[in-house]
């Protein structure tokens, strides 16, 4: 059975938001669960489909990504790098360029010429070295050392290298003011199974199972709104509800019910989204 507010929503004549919990299951394939989530695959679906109107400002999305300075400063830092990498570089190509004899003998091949580099800026490394490590017994860096007393600094040479995708978060929330005793238990039924679904429950063995995720759509019509982006599966972090918000005194009807609840549910994605996420989105705006 569909809980939906208000009852008198016409779906196919409206734009709205449906939530449905899921039976967690990790991104990947692991023992214990036939697949994983990755590509938009949800778990068994748990409990009721919930339809809510649209609310009047739908949260901002922000696509963010993890982007960080690093910092190869002066020749010591450039003769680390150019070792470090050399080194990783044969390694990755480990597999690629025919007999493992012949990947040993380009990889030692790319060691000598390596070390031959190195030994060419072995002394300006060696003088960093030794600024750096005095420079730390005073109790400041070898680029201030060499500010106070040559004019200069060791030239930092920064990369900014990419770190991952981070993951999204995100609230909405819902105003509910029912017309009639059918609309109040619908409330209190669409309250209830967000807190229950978003909750633990005991195992065997003082273990608890995984709360239950959940998709959440924006709908138009009997489809997924193309002009709204989607949502990876979500984990529903937080349910918060307020009886009467923004009101001086305590209002019920005569049952006791509170005139109006306040209902805010935070989310946080379970994944992160890719390229290929948005390629694939039936989303006209992607993720």
């Amino acid at each position: 059975m569909t809980l939906k507010y208000p009852l008198e929503l016409n779906e196919g004549q409206s734009d709205y938001m449906v939530f449905q919990a899921h039976q967690y299951r990790t991104n990947n394939a692991v023992a214990g669960q036939s697949q994983g989530n990755r590509g938009g695959v949800n778990g068994p679906a748990e409990g009721s489909p919930i339809v809510l109107y649209m609310p009047t400002t739908t949260p901002t999305i922000s696509n963010e990504q993890s982007w960080s300075e690093t910092s190869f400063a002066g020749p010591l830092g450039e003769l680390k790098r150019d070792v470090a990498g050399g080194f990783i570089g044969g390694l990755n190509a480990i597999g690629e360029n025919g007999s493992l004899d012949q990947e040993i003998n380009s990889i030692a091949d790319k060691a000598r010429a390596i070390f031959e580099s190195a030994k060419a800026n072995s002394i300006p490394a060696l003088k960093q070295g030794a600024t750096s490590f005095l420079a730390g017994l005073a109790g400041t860096s070898g680029s201030n050392m060499m500010a106070m007393t040559r004019g200069q600094i060791y030239n930092p040479n920064v990369e900014l290298l990419f770190q991952g995708p981070k993951m999204r978060g995100f609230a909405f929330n819902f105003i509910f003011i029912p017309k009639s005793p059918q609309e109040t238990g619908v409330v209190n039924q669409i309250i209830k199974q967000f807190k229950m679904m978003s909750a633990a429950s005991l195992a065997d063995g003082g273990m608890l199972n995984v709360p239950y995720v959940w998709s959440v759509k924006y709908m138009t019509g009997a489809d997924e709104n193309p002009y709204m982006n989607q949502f990876m599966r979500c984990a529903l972090t937080s349910i918060k509800v307020q009886a009467n918000p923004n009101s001086d005194m305590h209002l019920t009807f005569t049952d006791g019910m509170p005139v109006t609840t306040a209902m805010s549910l935070s989310f946080q994605e379970v994944d992160i989204i890719l390229r290929d996420d948005h390629e694939e989105s039936i989303s006209f705006q992607g993720y």
